[in-house]
């Protein structure tokens, strides 16, 4: 029993792995891509082990965030992750928490003023075909 567990937990580790491929390719590029114009910028070098190892260490820190993001969502009972959780996973750098309620608040002013925009177009619709 305890073989077919791990069995399960290794499989699931490499489906996981293969998913995960082209998209830690990505950011693998990303990450050397910043790391190499910010040295540049400053006047320094940047090992290649250096930056493949900035590419790994983002990589799991961002697999382990996304997996408390989903942790949050599940807590509060929800299937899908929304902007609350993601600034509770942000809780300990106070500077990224206080730009994502920011950045958050601005996205529900602006789906305000859109709903209000459509609100405003059906009831003049409205109104023109009763003057009809």
């Amino acid at each position: 029993m305890e073989n077919e567990d791990e069995e399960e937990v290794a499989r699931r580790s490499l489906n996981e792995t293969v998913a995960a491929g082209p998209l830690k390719d990505r950011l693998r590029l990303a990450v050397i891509t910043i790391a190499e114009a910010e040295a540049q910028k400053h006047g320094m070098n940047a090992s290649q082990l250096v930056m493949a190892s900035l590419a790994d260490l983002t990589f799991k820190f961002t697999e382990q965030l996304a997996r408390d993001i989903e942790m949050f969502a599940q807590h509060a009972g929800r299937k899908s992750v929304n902007m609350d959780d993601i600034i509770l996973a942000a809780r300990r750098n106070e500077d990224v928490a206080a730009s994502l309620k920011s950045f958050s608040q601005e996205l529900l002013k602006a789906k305000d003023q859109q709903i209000e925009k459509k609100r405003k177009k059906t009831s003049t619709k409205g109104e023109k075909s009763t003057v009809d």
